[in-house]
């Protein structure tokens, strides 16, 4: 579980709702169509204009106990897996059309990729530890009458589970389908906020960094 440390910097008062425009802005990415909609919405939008977008992508991972073992010694063990590289490769691929649509509109960027069995319990802790206070999902592309037969609607299920100083914009083809306001600021300063001071003074694109975080490790990728 990601525990939130609360730092010496304190953040400003004041309420909720992502109006502040000073509040890290995350948007969920996966291959979903959705989440290119969700990016173009977030980038687009005046209130998060000159913010750098938080890129977070879920691997998700099996849930059988032998794989959950094996996948815990790959961690431990850094990149000696024989999937870990094959992995790398999927989610630079995956990151591909954000990056591009992000260096289009001049906006910096930070990728984070999860490592979770459970995608909803994953983006949730994370927004706790990294003191997220806009978060941005595209809406799901099926239809209604599948999603009853799935366990978890991610968007809708994440906007319930938000800490309250997180607001949550779920986006459907560029419009805002459902949003749920924060209700008070950010409680301490993220530790993100460093990492992108730091890749802020370099200006690079060339240069992005990667954070690949799972429940048994944090690995930090540089390409």
């Amino acid at each position: 579980m990601w525990l939130p440390k609360p730092s010496n910097g304190e953040r400003k008062a004041g309420g909720g709702g992502g109006e502040r425009g000073n509040g890290l802005v995350a948007v969920a990415v996966d291959k979903d169509k959705g989440s290119q909609y969700a990016l173009k919405w977030a980038i687009e939008n005046p209130i998060f204009k000159s913010q750098t977008v938080i890129l977070i992508h879920v691997v998700h991972q099996p849930t059988s106990a032998s794989a959950t073992n094996h996948s815990a010694s790959c961690e431990l063990s850094g990149a000696g897996c024989a999937h870990r590289p094959q992995l790398e490769k999927q989610t630079k691929e995956l990151f591909l059309t954000f990056h591009c649509f992000c260096t289009r509109k001049n906006v910096q960027f930070l990728d984070v990729i999860l490592e979770d069995t459970d995608i909803v319990k994953a983006l949730l802790e994370y927004v706790s530890y990294a003191a997220i206070e806009n978060l941005i999902l595209g809406a799901s592309s099926r239809h209604g009458f599948i999603r009853i037969f799935k366990a978890s609607d991610v968007p809708s299920n994440v906007s319930k589970g938000a800490p309250d100083f997180c607001s949550v914009y779920v986006i459907s083809k560029t419009k805002i389908s459902s949003m749920r306001n924060a209700s008070r600021a950010a409680p301490f300063t993220s530790p993100l906020h460093n990492q992108i001071k730091s890749q802020a003074a370099h200006n690079s694109f060339d240069s992005q960094s990667r954070l690949t975080l799972s429940r048994k490790g944090l690995f930090l990728i540089l390409y």
